[in-house]
Parts: structure tokens; sequence; C-alpha cells
């Protein structure tokens, strides 16, 4: 019986739609006078012929040839490469040169290397040795084929360079492979909940969100994502483990350990202390080989921070060899040794480039003991430092933003936005009375003047106080992400499918239905109190064949939608302002599509003036309750309080190429974990640009 119910459920539903539409019009007809039956008649050939036209031109989208899996990995490849980049680029890792990171096997004695044996696939009974993991940046690549099960866990302490390591990883990987080869894909994971989704289905909505020609349709696995990691022709690389909630850790490894054999490698970096706490709650990373990022002694920073600097008048001479040669001699000067630990870590020699090397500073600061008594004095000084010094003129930007005005709002996001600053997620921070009062007023106009011109005063009432109390709702309870970001429902790229999922959320899930809530969700009671506003004014107006035509538009331009969300064929990797366009583009699709067929049809039945309101209704609907129309409500209330600038987006792409911000598939991050956290300290120095 299950697999009978399943057949049904893969069948087009547009023949049994479509008959029983003509089957009610003609019975309709042919029980209505002569000018009811006329007017049906012209409305349904409009219908008719704008559906025909819509799809011709739409659907074409879909006829276009379908690209091979070989074509779908080329595409990605290049796409990761280009996105990697450019954040290379924007990190400024090869200017002039990367910081000397190094690293070196796990000890055996800290317990998070898996037996030798498994790392290097040895058979029963064969004698395993350690394998030499050591290596330098530019060994990223050689030293990962070197290991034959192709898992590799980079440890860290915060700051370390995990990242920067992962990014040069992937992209020599890429530079190096061939067509063949899995393609690496660099993914942050602290959007996973181990508890809620495996790690193959979160992986495959993470691709589909991120590289959004991945989530077109595929005839045997669903989408084009999943046919890639099914065939195993991805290979995850995973930033962030540390990130995830403690509890959440051992699960995060027992699930990678399940997924492996399904992977052709995979890569994780963690903060250490997280990583080996994880081990002991849950289990090492099967097969992987451990290595720890070293820290960085004198001689490394001798070798780049003078180069980041300018000359201060012989040839070679800048302004932090004095203070190199004072490091030199740090075991007998205590105050030498606590500069060398704070800049042991590529984040705080990174930041020492930016407050001392970019702005023409003297370093000799860091030396002065008045002013840093400690070693967490100094780190705070230089993660206070590096805000302002983004948003000096030499530092460029989009912009003319100063420091002063900048650090508030990036404190507030600092402590509201989560690790993930995720445009459409904003809108649940506002408080829920914002967008229920939004919605509520909405609702209560275009309802009430929908139901007052079909049909008078009382209606008008009732009508403003359903639409009220329905829009509120909805725009409360409705979860929402932005189009082309997959619902994980497990649904195909069908359009049937992609219908059913509109019609139980009104939108693209954010997530799977809770357990034990059914099919009634805030989007099916705002799409039945819509239409049936709709088909009752068609019967108040015209009588049962008005009503059964207003019906039949209304259900076409439910099925149009189908095919405005059809996932774009963009191969680029979907950044934030691209999945915001992208929504907003939809969006404005819909409401045109939906308000034009609804809003003629009700003029055709019943007046014009009806029509208009019905037309404006509809596209002020299709607006609002949309990831796109709630981030407008949510940004409007945050300006007006001055948490946040009106442009944001505008203002998050400038923190992103200023250095401050990271991007991540379509979200932005702070850079690092450690300023987002001293962004929460309140900062008594200025922010003036020659402060340091």
């Amino acid at each position: 019986m299950r697999r009978i119910l399943s057949k049904v459920r893969h069948q087009p539903l547009v023949p049994y739609v479509v008959t029983a539409a003509v089957v009610a019009a003609g019975w309709v007809i042919w029980r209505s006078d002569l000018e009811t039956a006329d007017r049906v008649a012209s409305v349904g050939s409009f219908t008719v012929a704008a559906a025909t036209l819509l799809l011709a031109v739409w659907g074409g989208r879909a006829r276009r040839p379908a690209r091979s899996l070989d074509e779908h990995q080329g595409a990605l490849r290049a796409a990761v490469r280009q996105q990697w980049r450019v954040e290379e680029a924007l990190r400024r890792v090869q200017d002039p040169m990367p910081i000397p990171v190094r690293w070196e096997a796990l000890p055996a004695g800290l317990g998070g290397q898996d037996h030798w044996a498994n790392v290097g696939l040895a058979a029963a009974g064969a004698t395993a040795v350690e394998m030499a993991v050591a290596g330098r940046l530019p060994e990223a690549a050689a030293v990962f084929r070197r290991i034959p099960s192709r898992r590799l866990v980079v440890l860290g302490p915060a700051g370390g360079g995990k990242s920067v390591l992962l990014i040069r990883l992937v992209l020599d990987l890429i530079a190096a492979g061939g067509p063949g080869e899995p393609v690496p894909v660099l993914l942050s994971v602290t959007s996973w909940d181990p508890g809620r989704a495996g790690f193959a289905d979160w992986l495959v909505a993470r691709l589909a969100a991120d590289y959004p020609a991945l989530a077109a349709g595929h005839p045997d696995f669903g989408t084009v994502a999943a046919a890639l990691l099914a065939e195993e022709r991805v290979l995850p690389v995973l930033d962030g483990l540390d990130e995830l909630p403690a509890a959440a850790r051992p699960a995060a490894l027992l699930a990678l350990n399940a997924a492996s054999p399904g992977l052709p490698g995979v890569v994780v970096a963690s903060r250490t202390a997280q990583y080996l706490d994880a081990v002991r709650g849950g289990d090492v990373l099967t097969g992987a080989a451990v290595v720890r990022l070293l820290p960085l002694g004198v001689a490394d920073l001798a070798a780049y921070l003078p180069r980041t600097a300018r000359p201060t008048g012989r040839a070679s001479a800048t302004a932090w060899e004095p203070v190199l040669a004072r490091l030199a001699g740090a075991p007998a000067d205590d105050r030498a040794r606590l500069v060398g630990g704070v800049l042991a870590t590529p984040l705080m020699t990174s930041l020492a480039r930016a407050a001392y090397s970019d702005t023409g500073a003297d370093p000799a600061a860091l030396l002065d003991a008045g002013r840093f008594g400690t070693a967490d004095d100094l780190a705070g000084h230089l993660l206070d430092r590096a805000v302002p010094v983004a948003y000096t003129e030499h530092a460029g930007g989009a912009a003319a933003r100063t420091a002063a005005r900048v650090v508030p709002w990036l404190a507030w996001l600092a402590a509201h936005a989560g690790p993930d600053i995720a445009w459409w997620r904003l809108s649940a921070v506002v408080p829920r009375a914002v967008p229920a009062v939004a919605g509520g007023v909405f609702g209560a106009v275009a309802l009430g003047v929908v139901a007052g011109a079909a049909g008078g005063g009382v209606a008008a009432v009732l009508g403003a106080v359903v639409g009220a109390v329905v829009s509120g709702f909805v725009m409360v309870r409705q979860p929402l992400v932005p189009t082309g970001l997959p619902a994980d429902d497990g649904g195909g790229a069908g359009w049937h499918r992609q219908a059913a999922r509109l019609l139980r959320t009104g939108g693209v899930a954010s997530g799977p239905p809770a357990p034990g809530r059914g099919v009634v969700t805030p989007g099916l009671v705002g799409w039945v109190t819509g239409g049936a506003a709709i088909v009752a004014a068609g019967w108040l107006s015209g009588g049962g064949a008005a009503a059964v035509a207003a019906a039949g538009a209304l259900l076409l331009a439910l099925f149009l939608d189908a095919w405005l969300d059809v996932p774009t064929d963009v191969t680029a990797a979907a950044g934030p302002l691209a999945v915001l366009r992208a929504d907003r583009r939809t969006a404005l699709a819909k409401a045109v599509v939906r308000g034009g067929i609804l809003g003629v049809t009700t003029a055709a039945l019943i007046d014009a003036g009806t029509g208009l309101a019905v037309a404006a209704a509809t596209a002020g609907a299709s607006v609002l309750f949309t990831a796109w129309g709630r981030f407008g409500v949510a940004r409007a209330w945050f300006a007006v309080r001055g948490e946040l600038p009106w442009r944001l987006l505008a203002f998050l792409d400038d923190a992103h190429r200023r250095g401050v911000l990271r991007q991540i598939g379509g979200v932005y991050q702070f850079r690092h974990a450690r300023l987002r956290e001293r962004l929460l300290v309140p900062r008594p120095e200025p922010v003036s640009s020659r402060g340091a």
C-alpha cells in the first residue's frame, strides 16, 4: 500500500486539476443564465491565455538542456575556486606574503588521534607507523594527499590560522586536481544540529543553499547536490566544529563517522580543547590524521612583519626592527616574552600589522608595560584597534563611515545575530508585536477594502477584523527562508512537490515541520483565508458561476507559483546580496502574477474597483509574507531605533570588504570569534585612527 501511495504522489497533478476545473466550470455555465455564462467563459479564456503565455515564457528555464553531473561538478569547482580566491584576497593572506603557518602531528598522549593503521588503510595484521604529516602552509595539499584515508583534523587555538589553512588547502587541491577528482567545498558547520539532521542531509541542504544550481532536480537523487554527494564528487572541508554547542560536538563526531564510508574524504577544523572534549564524550574521527598548529616564533615574525611596513630610511629598515630585536632576547626579558606570546597566533600578528604597519604608528608601543600590563590587556588592545583601523581613510570601502558610528552596530550584531549573520533571520529578533502590528494593519486594510467593495459596510468591518487577525498571525508564526534556499522536507524538485510545499508553508520552509503539527500551518491559513475572501466576493456579486471562476483563477495563480520557485541556474556561490536579490525578484514576480490574474478576474466578474482592490491586496501579501518583506519590517524597526543602519546589506557588504566580516555562503560571520566576543565588552580607549 505504501508503494502504491508513493507512486500516486509522484504523478503530475496538472491533468486532474484541469479536468476537475473544466467539469466544474461546464456544470456552472450549464446551470447559469446566458449573461453569467458569457462572463465566466470570457474570464476562463483570458485566464487560460495568460497561463499559456506565462508558462511559455517562464517554462523556458525548465526546457534548457539538463547539465550532466560532470558539467555540474566542473561548474562547482569553478565557483568554489572563485569564491575563495576573492575571500583570500579580502583577508590579504598573500599581501605581501602569507604568515608562516606551520603544524605538527598531534602528540600521542593527548588522546585525539585514531590508530595509524586506520589512517593508512592498512590490511588486517599489518604493522602501521606514524605518518609524516607536519608541514607549512604551501605544503597543505601535498600533506593531505599523503594521507591514504583522505581524512584530516586541524587543531589550534582561537586565531591560530585554521581558516587560512583550510582556504589554502581548498585552493591548492583545486589547482592541482584533475576534472574527475572530488571538489573540496569549505563550509561552516555552525548551522548543523546533529540531533536534528544527519550529516548527509545537512550537507545536501547546505550545498544547495550556497550554490543554487545544485538545488536543481535530479531523476535519481532528488537534487544535483544529493547526486554529487552520492557519487563521492564532493570533499567536505568543515570549519568551526568548536562553535557548535558543547553537547552537540560528540554527536557531530559520531555522525561524521557514520557518514564517512560514503565520503571521498573529510577535513575538520576545531580549537584543540573543544575537539579533545568532544572525543572524550564521543569518539575520534575514524581514520583521520590529526595535526596541531604551532605558535609563531620570533623568526616567523621577523620574516613577516617588516615586509608589511614602509621603510623608514635605510632600504630594509622598518619600525619593527627595534621591537623584533628586543623579542629575540625574550628568555631574559619578561616584557618581550609577554609580547611574543601574544603575537604567537596569526590572528594577533595580522591585527598588529593592521594597527601599526598599515597606519604608520610606532609598534614600540606594544612594549609599554604601563599601558598593557598583562597579555589580556595587550590582546584586547589589538582587538579594539581592528574596527577603527578598518574604517580609516587608507582602508577604503564603499562608504565613508567612522568607527564611532559602526562599532555600536557591530556590537549589536555580535550580541543578537548569533554566529551566522543571516539577514532573513533578523526578523526573528524584533519584538513579536512589531510584525504582528505590521501584518495586522495590512490585513485589516486589504481584506476590509476587498470585502467592502464586494459586500458593503458590514462586510468591510468583518473583513478588516478577520484580515487583521489572520495577517498578524501569519507574520508572527510563519517561518521563512529566502527563495533558493532549500526546504528540509526531503522533497524533490518536481513542480507538483513545490506546489505542495507552497500550500503547506506559503513559501520556502526554514526547516521540517515540528512533530505533531500536521499540515495546518500559518501559510495554509493565509492562503485559505485570502482565497475564501475572493471566492466569497465573487459569490456575493455574481453567484455560483462567479465564485467558481474566482476559485479557478485562485488555483491557477497558486500553481503558477511553482514555476517561480524553480532553483536558479546560477553556478556562482550565493552571497547574501545575491540571496536577497533572488528573493526580492521572486516576491515581485509572484506579486505581478497573483495580483494580475486575481485582479483581472475579479474586475471581469464584479467591477473594476473591486478588481483593483483584489490586485493590490494580493500583490501586497505576496511581498509582505516573504523573507524579503519580513526583513523590510525588521530593518525599519532597527533603523528607527538606531540599532542598525537603514542600508543594512550595504553596510554588511562594506564590513566584509574591509575585513571585519567574512562571508560563508549566504551569511556573514565575524572574521574572528575573538573579535565578536570583544565587541561585547565596553572599551574605554578612543577610536582615533592614529591612537595606537
